[in-house]
């Protein structure tokens, strides 16, 4: 029998036997959807935060106490028991900057802000920073003006919103020159923030910039006083020497034991996308690890079907065989039909998967993926089933005495 004819009984066989086909399908689907919808949701969010480091520039790295990603309280205990990095210690490394380094600071915290009589729906980002902060952070300027180092250094009572900030306080009132407040701490608005959009669900418009040292003299008494720093390198070619350079610097103004290990963080572009890429790779191995118990059911599923098709078509088989069909042609195309079954299964969970993985990233604001991989692995685990769970029931198809399947009633 041709291929065709065995596809074309397949899918006869599901039309025959409605119920029955879809509920065993339905666990191939639900099986091959987790593995693409998650392994789709994955890729966009490893690709949204390639792009947004990507904006910072490719010689831009950071120092914090914390390392980008924690695991568990033990890891958290360990790293609150380091020293915070004081504004202070991030002026001595601005000063120890070598030309054309741009050296920038910031701490923040979440707090209500209000404003022309209106108030945020929850606490905000309220971020005190200095004037190099906009151009290693990507942030620009829509209307007003950005931090002067005058106004670091003066400790001014000033404010920059995000472009959310400002339609949720004053809607269509120009809000330069009006106040806002943070904590019960009025500041004069200098500027807005052009509009960035969402990321990951979450607006990156919702903040208020502050300078670093006005936050530091209103909110120093906060949880955490501990300075995140950025550096900007002279070129993308000098970023690990630079790196180095100043990572000896920090060490000496913190009194770093030349056998101690840092007691900070040093973070760039690479390391905080290798560290995300890692988290979202268990969160993937662990959808595909409970996604393949639903597929060995949906094998159990497909034996029991095919064992069913062999004892509804024994008569058929006999007849088969009374004809010159070998032993061969009946489990090739048993085989056939238990694979078609499973690759109708799977399709419908591929595309349903990437429609339900690029829908959630599209409205996370995430870029649209498709797995092409795990599509590829789905095609070939799919047919693995149909193959791995069909060859017994398709060798009982083979071993049938013609006699006595000419006889079944």
């Amino acid at each position: 029998m041709q291929i065709g004819e065995s596809i074309g009984l397949a899918i006869s066989s599901v039309r025959a036997n409605k119920l029955r086909s879809f509920l065993t399908l339905l666990s191939i689907c639900i099986g091959v959807f987790a593995i693409i919808g998650s392994t789709t949701v994955v890729d966009s969010f490893n690709t949204m935060f390639s792009d947004q480091l990507s904006a910072l520039g490719s010689n831009t790295f950071m120092i914090q106490k914390f390392p980008a990603l924690m695991m568990g309280p033990a890891q958290w205990r360990k790293y609150m028991k380091r020293k915070d990095i004081t504004y202070q210690q991030a002026v001595m490394i601005r000063e120890r900057a070598t030309q054309g380094q741009i050296v920038g600071s910031s701490i923040s915290d979440n707090l209500l802000v209000k404003g022309n009589g209106n108030a945020t729906d929850a606490a905000i980002a309220v971020t005190g920073c200095d004037e190099n902060y906009f151009l290693n952070n990507n942030y620009s300027i829509a209307a007003g003006r950005q931090f002067t180092s005058e106004d670091v250094l003066y400790k001014r009572d000033l404010a920059i919103i995000g472009s959310d900030v400002a339609k949720r306080l004053f809607g269509a009132v120009d809000p330069i020159g009006k106040s806002v407040a943070a904590s019960s701490k009025s500041f004069t608005v200098i500027g807005v923030c052009a509009e960035k959009g969402s990321a990951f669900g979450q607006s990156q418009d919702n903040f208020v910039l502050i300078p670093i040292t006005s936050f530091l003299k209103y909110y120093s008494n906060e949880w955490s006083t501990s300075v995140g720093i950025t550096v900007r390198a002279s070129s993308a070619a000098a970023m690990d020497d630079e790196a180095d350079q100043i990572v000896g610097a920090l060490r000496a103004i913190r009194k770093v034991a030349p056998w101690e290990d840092n007691d900070f963080e040093i973070l760039t572009n690479d390391s905080v996308t290798s560290a995300f890429e890692n988290l979202t790779q268990y969160i993937s191995y662990f959808a595909v690890g409970v996604s393949g118990i639903s597929l060995i059911a949906a094998g159990i599923g497909i034996m029991n079907i095919m064992l069913v098709s062999v004892k509804e078509r024994t008569r058929e088989i006999g007849i088969r065989k009374a004809i010159g069909a070998t032993r061969a042609n009946i489990l090739t195309q048993f085989l056939i039909e238990s694979v078609t079954l499973c690759q109708l299964g799977g399709a419908a969970g591929i595309v349903l998967g990437i429609a339900a993985g690029d829908g959630l990233a599209a409205y996370l604001g995430t870029s649209f993926v498709i797995p092409y991989t795990w599509v590829l692995l789905s095609v070939g685990i799919c047919t693995f089933i149909g193959v791995g769970f069909g060859v017994y029931p398709a060798w009982r198809a083979a071993l049938l005495d013609p006699i006595d399947a000419l006889r079944y009633e």
